[in-house]
């Protein structure tokens, strides 16, 4: 491998940790501003339609956080 191909291959690891640590973070300020405003979200519109925004948010969430681990803890060939 040249150095300009290492040097490319750091690049692309670094930014891939860069993304998985922004992807961490605003799965983790999802699920915590979710929870944080369910009181407000069922009296506005309702308990049925406010339980599908919870589980859907929470699962959206959820993956982005692990989404974000796995990129962050994946190696680059």
């Amino acid at each position: 491998m040249s150095r300009r191909e290492e040097k490319k291959a750091t690049g692309l690891m670094i930014a891939e940790k860069f993304f998985g640590l922004i992807m961490l973070v605003i799965g983790a300020l999802i699920f915590y501003y979710t929870s944080g405003s369910l009181n407000e979200i069922v009296t506005d519109i309702g308990p049925k339609i406010a339980l599908f925004i919870q589980v859907f948010m929470y699962a959206f969430s959820i993956g982005l956080i692990g989404l974000g681990i796995f990129l962050i803890l994946a190696k680059t060939s």
